[in-house]
């Protein structure tokens, strides 16, 4: 594929368009159809999970957050593209760059968040330039896609611990008279009536794009373009076409909707129609975020699952003469899809080794796979779906007897980072953003940083990066009975290192109007790694109890596995 030929053939449909510059999103279409490539890796050739592009006739330029920085400048064009750091450079700043008073900048509203839409407006009436909003964008006319391969069903209300109806009524207890809500978030969505995705071969997420709209009085709708395989008992299903004519015949009043997660083009149609809007942010104890008692127990079991496979995998590694990053993730996911509750994997797993490593989000399947053979560093994060629960866990470990001291030392600053936050107790409520320091504070003090969040929840049989998150900018609070991971890492030019765990929110025992974390995964740290000087009494302790628990929670079940329970006895000694 010739990505800038895909970008020449983007310009000569902005003249068609008599525009000037265009905003390139990852996606610009809401649907289920899915593609081998972003909207942005078609016109560029990055491959990463997250960012946004304006190109101009002469121009480009795309902004990527800290996990990307060095991938979009190895696998972009240099002498096209401008490669900038989000959150310092945003959607506005770029269009500011790149258009003039008096041109024309398109954008696709189905690409846009509403918030980010009347940015641009904002901007354009600043700068002066005019805004030409369009529904079906040109790179998305380009790509090929697959066809919707699948269907919907209703998730067991008895792994959802309350009914679609019980879900339902929370939702309207949230409204007014006279008000409806309008949601776009899939997972939110499919939290609330309990839709799953039944085929997850490409997009490995168990939630679809989806639009509901609940009123406070009268049935909800949802809308989407895949089919449902049973009619619901408590709302109504329709396809995406036909939003514009329920919202056209529908009785005016107040919607609210989430300006941030919202298609601007969702939000224009009821414009269209005089509805009035509201900005509707439920960041705190968002509806899904915090869990019921059968959310929880069935996380727990999900977690230990995972765990397992992850251990058979690590042990499989280390035991190989010779592999291939490719073939560790197929050997996961084989111990994955044992269980009868197994649905697939939750991601494509980060199966790397050696100078792999450094690349954060770094995909065997998309890249250059490498023969895992000799000594090195392999870092293996995945996750898995079951009909119960999602999961996600990372950990690195060194093949051979002599790593390097800076893979040490840069190891154990990590693993100092992930104990620290782990035993955190701080006052219910509290800012994600203050937490998140916590974690950095180790590494911080040893000279280094991450320009990536330390943090993010995980849903239910959901999507595995769910509303919560752990970072510098977050405006979420923590409170109890949320899911979340602690991912801390260090990259650089020669090697990444990142270790992560899931967690659960609990009263904390030591005052019960604060919080702590309760680990729900069990899997051994690379014990060569650890530099015993560099950690303190508390943590040496914490460290050996977590240890102890891996090897009694597995031990039975790998007696008759002699390399796995090797492999778990030598890595769960006390140091």
């Amino acid at each position: 594929m010739s990505y800038n030929s895909n970008l020449e053939k983007l310009r000569k449909n902005l003249i068609k368009l008599n525009a000037n510059a265009i905003v390139v999103s990852m996606n610009s279409e809401f649907s289920n159809k899915e593609s081998d490539i972003s909207d942005i890796g078609f016109i560029s050739g990055f491959s990463g999970s997250n960012g946004r592009a304006v190109v101009s006739l002469d121009s480009a330029i795309l902004a990527v957050d800290g996990r990307y920085t060095k991938q979009a400048n190895e696998q972009t064009d240099a002498s096209i593209w401008t490669i900038e750091f989000f959150p310092k450079t945003d959607t506005t700043k770029m269009i500011a760059e790149l258009v003039k008073k008096g041109e024309t900048l398109i954008v696709g509203s189905l690409s846009v968040t509403y918030k980010t839409y009347i940015s641009i407006v904002q901007l354009s009436e600043k700068i002066g330039f005019i805004i030409k909003s369009i529904k079906i964008h040109p790179v998305s006319n380009e790509k090929s896609k697959a066809e919707l391969n699948s269907n919907l069903f209703l998730m067991s209300e008895e792994y959802m611990g309350e009914t679609v109806e019980q879900r339902i009524s929370r939702v309207k207890e949230t409204l007014n008279e006279n008000e409806g809500a309008l949601f776009a978030d899939k997972a939110r969505i499919g939290w609330i009536f309990g839709i799953r995705m039944e085929k997850l071969d490409s997009s490995k997420s168990a939630m679809a794009n989806c639009i509901a709209f609940i009123p406070k009085k009268g049935t909800p709708v949802v809308f989407c373009d895949l089919k449902l395989t049973e009619k619901p008992a408590h709302f109504d299903f329709k396809n995406f076409d036909e939003f514009e004519e329920y919202i056209k015949n529908s009785p005016k009043y107040l919607v609210k909707l989430d300006y941030k997660n919202t298609p601007a083009y969702f939000a224009l149609i009821l414009k269209d129609y005089e509805f009035e809007i509201k900005s509707f942010e439920n960041t705190f104890c968002a509806f899904e975020t915090i869990k019921n008692k059968m959310e929880i127990e069935n996380q727990k079991i999900g977690a230990e699952l995972t765990a397992l496979a992850f251990i058979k995998t690590l042990a499989f590694v280390e035991n190989s003469i010779t592999t291939s990053e490719i073939d560790v993730a197929k050997f996961f996911e084989k111990q994955i899809m044992q269980n009868e509750h197994a649905v697939g994997i939750s991601f494509n797993s980060i199966s790397s080794f050696k100078d792999s490593t450094c690349i954060v989000h770094y995909n065997p399947y998309t890249a250059e796979s490498k023969e895992i053979v000799g000594d090195g560093l392999f870092l293996f994060d995945a996750g898995a779906h079951f009909d119960f629960s999602t999961t996600d866990m990372t950990r690195v470990l060194y093949r051979g007897d002599a790593p390097p001291t800076d893979i040490i030392e840069t190891y154990s600053v990590v693993l100092k980072s992930l104990i620290m936050f782990s035993s955190a107790h701080f006052p219910d409520k509290s800012f994600a953003a203050c937490i998140d320091t916590i974690a950095r504070f180790p590494v911080w003090k040893a000279g280094y940083d991450y320009s990536f969040g330390t943090g993010h929840g995980i849903g239910c049989f959901g999507n595995v990066h769910e509303t919560l998150r752990v970072s510098q900018v977050s405006q979420d609070r923590i409170t109890r009975n949320m899911m979340v991971t602690v991912e801390p890492g260090i990259y650089n030019s020669e090697f990444g290192i990142r270790l992560e765990n899931m967690l659960l929110t609990v009263a904390s025992s030591k005052n019960s109007s604060f919080i702590e974390f309760e680990t729900l995964n069990f899997i051994p740290f690379c014990r060569k790694l650890i530099n015993k000087e560099i950690l303190d009494k508390f943590e040496i302790n914490w460290l050996n109890n977590y240890h102890k628990k891996c090897f009694d929670k597995f031990y039975d079940t790998l007696k008759n596995d002699a390399k796995t329970l090797a492999w778990l006895e030598e890595n769960t000694k006390e140091i």
